[in-house]
């Protein structure tokens, strides 16, 4: 007989952070149609379940590639939370069994994946990938076969759209851009935007239009200047900005958001500086990284939106402790946000499922009983509401969550350049 738990998945989880810490960019879009398929997939390794009578999770990220540290670090935040999970006693006696495959960056591999794991018909959820690209590699699977998936960090709408098994713990672009465009009008008081983005990338492109379109909507004041937006298009890996630069630099803008990853963010601000460009830059989630600017940076402080940081005023005690416990288990700093949205990801799940409550084995049998036992998982998720490491989770009519972001500043210090957390906007 298994041992009843008195305790929430998350309060038992947020609440033995220390008890265990003692005892040890969003992407592009998906792929054409007629984009011919590379000839094998890219896997580093693939699970097979081993643990009689646990509730199989699988986890789907990159660790090969362009996404290979954002991935290796969602991975390591999924396989923290079910540590401690299982630490202090499962869900309902149960164990969770994480089901971790290692794929590459491509979208082949993202889908070879799903479908492989997949073949035993056990697994309950999916919490995957880190980029958009891979995320709807997966979804389309995932909707199918009738089992929730959810992301930490793929923003580009159609990862969730028109899909009701499938979820993400963050914003998607389209709200971003709404939430940058509010701090830059009212916290930054600018008026003239220039958006240099990346021609071609969704990403680029989804995060540049919500900005525009809600930047434009914030009506001037009798005495205030009209809002102007003006967007310049730089090509896929480009490294000299300077031409681009110029054309900005003539429309005299107050900000310049530059939506593209941190590596194009560190190259602009650098040149800009040598041009004299005097302008406050600004970004998405995408510039998260502890290498930003990190080859040089602007002369005046520049701002960017996540989903998350350690500092961020509504956070628990138990949720502040998380760079260290990170730290501490897998010896290396955090980066960005993809490990704590991971953990919040697979918490999330394993809310939905305790509100189950016990379940019997012939509800995880493969056949018409799991199918039923998703279904249900799926409808507990729909109302999950609780506090994790990233603050509050909870999920709109479309999977979305509903939250606001942090706002990163990064200025110079004694040191040299650092970021730190400004404000959160949007709900908390």
């Amino acid at each position: 007989m298994r041992k009843k738990d008195k305790k929430s998945a998350r309060s038992r989880v947020l609440g033995c952070l220390s008890v265990f810490l003692a005892g040890c960019f969003a992407e592009p879009a998906a792929r054409p149609a007629d984009e011919p398929l590379p000839e094998l997939p890219l896997i580093e390794e693939m699970p097979h379940a081993s643990v009689p009578g646990s509730l199989r999770i699988a986890s789907i990220f990159p660790t090969l590639g362009r996404y290979a540290l954002s991935g290796r670090q969602s991975h390591n935040g999924v396989r923290l939370a079910v540590e401690v999970l299982n630490e202090t006693g499962g869900i309902h006696g149960r164990p969770v069994e994480l089901l971790e495959a290692r794929t590459g960056s491509s979208f082949l591999d993202a889908r070879y994946a799903v479908e492989e794991l997949l073949v035993a018909d056990d697994v309950l959820a999916i919490v995957g990938s880190n980029s958009s690209s891979l995320s709807l590699e997966i979804a389309p699977v995932a909707q199918s076969r009738g089992i929730v998936q959810i992301s930490n960090v793929s923003t580009v709408p159609d990862v969730t759209l028109g899909r009701d098994f499938v979820f993400r713990v963050c914003h998607s672009d389209a709200v971003l851009g709404g939430l940058l465009a509010e701090f830059a009008r009212y916290s930054l008081s600018a008026h003239r935007v220039a958006i240099l983005h990346e021609a071609g990338r969704p990403y680029s492109a989804n995060l540049a239009t919500s900005f525009a379109r809600n930047f434009l909507d914030f009506l001037p004041g009798p005495t205030e200047r009209p809002s102007e937006v003006r967007i310049f298009l730089y090509p896929e890996f480009e490294t000299d900005f300077r031409r681009q630069l110029l054309e900005v630099q003539d429309y005299r803008p107050d900000v310049v958001v530059v939506p593209g990853s941190f590596s194009d963010a560190t190259l602009v601000a650098m040149q800009a500086e040598l041009m004299g460009l005097e302008a406050t830059l600004l970004g998405g989630d995408s510039w998260s990284s502890r290498l930003l600017f990190a080859r040089g940076g602007p002369g005046r402080t520049a701002f960017h939106t996540d989903h998350w940081h350690p500092d961020a005023p509504f956070l628990s005690d138990d949720g502040r402790m998380f760079p260290l416990i990170y730290r501490e288990r897998f010896c290396e700093e955090l980066n960005g946000a993809r490990a704590p949205m991971a953990y919040d990801a697979l918490l999330a799940v394993a809310t939905a499922l305790e509100s189950l409550g016990p379940l019997e084995d012939t509800a995880l049998e493969p056949g018409p009983e799991i199918t039923v036992t998703r279904r249900r998982l799926r409808d507990a998720l729909n109302v999950v509401d609780f506090v994790g490491v990233t603050g509050r989770v909870r999920f709109d009519e479309n999977g979305d969550a509903v939250k606001g972001c942090a706002i990163i500043r990064v200025e110079r210090g004694r040191d040299g350049l650092v970021s730190r957390f400004d404000r959160w906007v949007g709900e908390r």
